[in-house]
C-alpha cells in the first residue's frame, strides 16, 4: 500500500516535505503539464464544433461551515478573493457538465480559500500547505469535524498539481479544473455560455491576470524544487498573463 504521504497531492505530503518534490515526482509533473497543454490545443481545436452543456450554477451551500469559509475569505487580497468565487463557480458548472458528483460544501469551502496560502511568504514551505492550515482552522471553528476538515486540506494542496486525476482527489479536481478556466481559459470552451461572463461580473477581477503571475513567481523562487517551479518554467506566469479570460476583467 502507497504511503499517502508519498503521494504530491494530500497535506501530509506537503506538510513533510515543504512541497520538494522528488525526481520521480518531477518527471509525473511535467507529463502533467504536457498533457494540459496538449487539452488546451485539442479544446481550441475543436471548439467551433462544441456545444457546451446546457448546465448552471446552483446556488452556494448555506451552512455554519460555509459562512465561516466566507468570512475567511474576505480577509483575502481582493484578486484572491473573486478568483476563489469564480474558481467555484467554473469548477461547479465543470462537474455538472461531467455528470461527476462532488460534495458541493467541500468544493465550495475549498474554492474560496485554496489560494489563502499565497497571502503570506515563507521560503521553503509550499504555500498550500498554509491554505490548508487556514481551511483546518475555518472546520474547528464551525464545529466540523477534523476528519472532514483534512479532506479539504488535501484538496488545496492537490490543486496544485498537474496531472491529478478525479480519482486522485475529486474536490481537488474541480477545485483545479475551475481555476484553471478562470486564469488560463482551460476548458473555457465546456462551460455554459455566459458564465464566465457572468462570473467576472458577479466577482470582479481585480487586476488578478497581473498578481497571479507575480505570486506563481515568488512562489517558484521559495520552493524551487516545488510544482509551481516547474509550471513557471513551463510559462504559466506568461499563460495567465495573455490569457482568454482577461477580457472579461474589464
Amino acid at each position: 500500500m502507497t504511503d499517502p504521504r508519498d503521494l504530491p497531492h494530500t497535506y501530509a505530503w506537503a506538510c513533510e516535505t515543504g512541497g520538494r518534490l522528488t525526481v520521480a515526482q518531477k518527471a509525473t509533473v511535467r507529463a502533467g503539464i504536457r498533457a494540459g497543454y496538449v487539452d488546451i490545443a485539442r479544446g481550441l481545436a475543436g471548439r467551433l464544433f462544441h456545444r457546451p452543456p446546457a448546465v448552471d450554477v446552483e446556488a452556494p451551500p448555506d451552512s455554519r461551515l460555509t459562512r465561516t469559509a466566507v468570512e475567511a475569505a474576505a480577509e483575502q487580497l481582493p484578486a484572491i478573493v473573486g478568483h476563489g468565487y469564480r474558481t467555484w463557480m467554473l469548477g461547479s458548472a465543470l462537474a455538472s457538465a461531467d455528470r461527476q458528483n462532488v460534495d458541493a460544501e467541500l468544493l465550495y469551502v475549498t474554492s474560496l480559500l485554496h489560494d489563502s496560502g499565497m497571502m503570506r511568504e515563507v521560503a521553503g514551505q509550499d504555500f498550500t500547505v498554509r491554505s490548508a492550515e487556514l481551511l483546518l482552522d475555518v472546520f474547528a471553528r464551525a464545529g466540523e469535524p477534523e476528519t472532514r476538515g483534512l479532506l479539504a486540506a488535501d484538496a488545496a494542496v492537490a490543486h496544485a498539481s498537474p496531472g491529478l486525476s478525479v480519482a486522485d482527489d475529486p474536490v481537488g479536481f474541480y477545485v483545479q479544473a475551475g481555476a484553471m478556466a478562470d486564469l488560463a481559459g482551460l476548458r473555457m470552451w465546456d462551460l455554459p455560455g455566459g458564465l464566465l461572463a457572468r462570473a467576472y461580473r458577479e466577482h470582479p477581477a481585480a487586476g488578478v491576470h497581473q498578481s497571479i503571475p507575480t505570486l506563481i513567481r515568488r512562489e517558484a523562487r521559495d520552493v524551487p524544487d516545488g510544482r509551481f517551479a516547474l509550471l513557471r518554467r513551463a510559462g504559466m506566469d506568461r499563460i495567465v498573463q495573455a490569457s482568454p479570460t482577461r477580457f472579461y476583467a474589464r
